[in-house]
């Protein structure tokens, strides 16, 4: 089956989510088109689009998940870089396998790259050591230019006709301006 075909419309800066692990999500697009405003990422809950009614100066990206808590982590724009902190879960929030900060505290703002691991939450065993709830695993893809937003939907329609999942590692070249001295 192919995987789900993300938003046409070029949106940049962005965040971009890519399900691994089997976490079956369709992959996520996230704007942050608004300078420092951030954006969080929790579990979904009956009560999440009521919330998003009554206050929508904070933006919610849901997944369905035990192991993410309603106000997991958030994610916001400053300049050409995007930041991830975790906010108090017991849970944890990890970037390349890295716990941000211990049981139940904030972290500090984390940077987030292209082709980076972002996880929310842990694997919780039942019975005979079988995952009874699963985690969240994403790869990262960091979008700031028009040509940025066309190189991702080149390489995941590539995939697409190839049959591969979108959740490859991307490869995106940053180019840097050179000032004339």
């Amino acid at each position: 089956m192919p995987a789900p075909m993300l938003s046409t419309s070029p949106v940049y800066p962005a965040l971009y989510l890519y399900p691994l692990n089997d976490s079956f999500f369709i992959p996520k697009q996230i704007a942050l088109t608004t300078y420092g405003r951030r954006v969080r990422l929790g579990r979904k809950s009956p009560s999440s689009n009521a919330q998003s009614s009554r206050a929508p100066e904070k933006k919610q990206v849901n997944f369905d998940s035990s192991v993410v808590s309603r106000q997991h982590a958030e994610v916001w724009q400053e300049g050409n870089k995007i930041f991830v902190r975790h906010t108090q879960s017991a849970n944890g929030t990890f970037v390349n396998g890295r716990r941000l900060s211990p049981e139940g505290q904030a972290s500090y703002p984390y940077e987030l790259k292209t082709n980076d691991l972002l996880e929310l939450g842990t694997d919780i065993t039942g019975y005979f050591d079988t995952i009874a709830h699963q985690r969240i695993v994403c790869r990262v893809v960091c979008v700031f230019t028009r040509v940025e937003v066309a190189m991702v939907a080149m390489a995941d329609s590539r995939r697409q006709r190839r049959g591969y999942s979108v959740t490859g590692s991307v490869y995106i070249p940053r180019y840097q301006e050179v000032s004339a001295g």
